[in-house]
């Protein structure tokens, strides 16, 4: 672990232009790309977290059974099952956004809470992203999840979900409805 000096991106979000926004967004894009780009073993792969344990998502990791998964079809099933397990016969719930979860994709390295905050940049001149920090939520994912984990930090109308998060992460606009609900079901909002 290091220092590094700057400040975080929504420190200095405010005082930048929109070109200097599109620089950092292109930067965002390089970084999440290199990540993306790392693979698991594919005679061994796995929802989980790094070291192939339960997942540490603080949106997950205190819900029973958080993990590691197979498939991202256990995965989803497991996500979706989650809002209805304090009620009685939650087994016979008919689940209505389920089928919105997509169960085929990759499993992906994702830094798991992407948002300004998280986000280091340069305190002079024209920004630059130095580093990303906060890699406690950390791991393999479905493709989907950086999306909406990034959307879920940010305000629903916002401009940074809505036109500069696209820039550097695939938007998963109607899967992230899905999440949201699910999210807002758990009470982890």
């Amino acid at each position: 672990m290091e220092y590094v000096r700057g400040e975080t991106l929504g420190d200095r979000w405010d005082s930048l232009t929109d070109a200097d926004k599109t620089c950092v967004c292109d930067d965002l894009r390089q970084i999440i790309t290199s990540l993306r780009r790392v693979e698991q073993d594919p005679n061994d792969t796995f929802i989980g977290s790094l070291n192939r344990q339960r997942l540490l998502d603080y949106v997950l990791e205190d819900r029973p059974g958080s993990g590691p998964f197979a498939t991202i079809k256990q995965f989803n099933d497991w996500f979706s099952r989650l809002p209805w397990l304090p009620f009685p016969n939650h087994e016979s719930f008919q689940d209505p956004w389920r089928a919105s979860l997509p169960d085929t994709g990759e499993i992906k390295l994702t830094h798991g809470d992407l948002h300004r905050g998280n986000i280091i940049v340069s305190s002079t001149g024209p920004p630059r992203v130095l580093a990303v920090v906060d890699w406690a939520h950390c791991g393999w994912y479905p493709d989907y999840w950086e999306y909406c984990k990034a959307a879920y930090t940010s305000s629903y109308k916002g401009e940074w979900r809505n036109r500069w998060v696209p820039m550097f992460l695939e938007p998963w606009v109607e899967v992230h409805e899905t999440f949201a609900d699910y999210i807002q079901a758990m009470g982890a909002i």
